[in-house]
This record gives structure tokens, sequence and C-alpha cells, in this order.
């Protein structure tokens, strides 16, 4: 009971901070102004910082997804489920789950 509250909680700040990083990227994206230098036009943008949280919120995903396939042996991570429903179920939860 104590393993899967921990596991629980651990899962949900690693995807509270992905959420956090994916808004501070959203929030962060490039602009850009149009430059002249007398002969041509060209578009100049400021830093980009925004993919650099956005690829930090999705390895965040990517950790707490392989914790929880870890610790519920799910698929990949440990024996094979016998074919049915059980793990057809699994299949399609996995993938809604990205």
């Amino acid at each position: 009971m104590v393993y899967s509250t921990l596991l629980l909680a651990v899962v949900f700040v690693l995807d509270l901070i992905a959420f956090a990083l994916a808004v501070a990227a959203e929030q962060r994206r490039n602009t850009a102004k149009i430059a002249d230098d007398g002969q041509n036009k060209y578009c100049l943008y400021d830093s980009d910082i925004a993919t650099g949280l956005g690829v930090g919120s999705f390895l965040f995903l990517v950790v707490s997804q392989i914790i929880i396939m870890v610790a519920t042996k799910c698929l990949c991570c440990g024996r094979a489920m016998r074919p049915g429903g059980s793990r057809s179920f699994a299949i399609c939860l996995f993938i809604t789950s990205w």
C-alpha cells in the first residue's frame, strides 16, 4: 500500500513538473522582428529557450512512463502477458496515456 502511494506521488510530481515546463515553453515562444539592412529584409529572432523547456517537459514525461512500466511490469519490463483481453487493454491504455 505504501509502495503504490509513493509511486503515485512520484509520478504525479514528475507529471506536474512536465506540465509546468510545457506551460513555460508556451509562454516563452520565439518572436520575430522584421529587420531591414537597406538592401534586404529578413526576420530577426530572439533567443530560443522554449525548445529546451519543451524537451525537458518531454523527458519528465518519458521518465514517469518508464517508472510506471517498471513498477507494473507492463508490456516490455517483465514476463510477457498472455494474449487476451488484459493484454489488449494494457496496450490500449499505454497508447492513450501518451
